[in-house]
């Protein structure tokens, strides 16, 4: 019984133990292993890798056949590749939607009184059209591999980031597409 105590022990007391310190360095960061990740520093370079540990002061990639490592304050963001496909989905089911009730509103209702207004009918074409698109969309969506962010560190103090020198107007802008 002792035995089997010492055993449980071991196995649980380290594994707690990193997983705190690598969540506490890492926040937000899941611990599945992609395929492939970038690594954006701090001097704005962009290596790309798979992960192959999260460290609580670091994280190592391997690049080509060599380790890298990354010291967790130069990281500024981590990204991996591919996205998820819902949002293709959901812009093509409400450009399908819209179409299929410009669409069903055009056309004459089906049976003896084509000039009734036929709520079935223009329903039925709306929801029709929104999940043809809705597949459209995600297939396109598929298609078009792109990038989910992991992890970004925080911001610089706006202080420093706004004014670095006292007494100066400085202005900074950022786009990001």
């Amino acid at each position: 019984m002792t035995r089997y105590v010492a055993i449980l022990a071991a196995i649980l007391v380290p594994g707690a133990v990193s997983a705190q310190g690598a969540a506490q360095s890492w926040p937000g960061l899941a611990t599945v292993e992609p395929s492939t990740v970038y690594v954006l520093d701090d001097t704005g370079v962009e290596t790309s890798g798979r992960l192959l540990r999260l460290d609580p002061d670091s994280l190592v990639l391997l690049v080509g056949d060599t380790e890298r490592r990354f010291e967790a304050a130069r990281v500024r963001r981590i990204e991996k590749r591919g996205d998820s496909l819902r949002n293709g989905a959901v812009i093509g089911a409400v450009v399908g939607a819209a179409l299929g009730l410009l669409g069903t509103s055009l056309a004459d209702c089906p049976g003896s009184d084509p000039s009734g207004s036929c709520p079935g009918f223009r329903a039925a074409g709306a929801l029709l059209s929104a999940g043809f698109y809705s597949a459209v969309g995600t297939g396109i969506d598929a298609l078009v591999v792109g990038r989910t962010t992991w992890y970004e560190a925080p911001a610089a103090s706006p202080r420093s980031a706004r004014m670095p020198h006292r007494g100066r107007i400085a202005f900074n802008m950022a786009l990001r597409w």
